[in-house]
């Protein structure tokens, strides 16, 4: 049986991983394709441009990992119960 606070902390540390998760898919889907076309030899169009694309991809792995926190939660509750139906 898993205690209150071992759920807590599990749940809390998850939930920084999340958050890690949804600012590295920000930075990676504004900052890549920047990059990518930076190296072509033409002029680089402004960072500006990827804005839209990375603010979409953003939105949905946020909404993404809502749902998987909320998952992980009643799965952990449902554990420090011990399980019963």
């Amino acid at each position: 049986m898993i205690s209150q606070s071992d759920v807590q902390a599990r749940l809390r540390l998850f939930r920084y991983g999340l958050v890690v998760i949804v600012v590295v898919t920000f930075l990676v889907s504004l900052l890549a394709p920047f990059f990518a076309l930076r190296g072509t030899g033409d002029a680089a169009p402004p960072i500006t441009d990827f804005l839209g694309t990375a603010l979409i991809f953003t939105i949905v792995v946020a909404v993404i990992a809502v749902i998987i926190y909320f998952v992980y939660q009643y799965l952990l509750n449902r554990t420090m119960s011990g399980g019963a139906r």
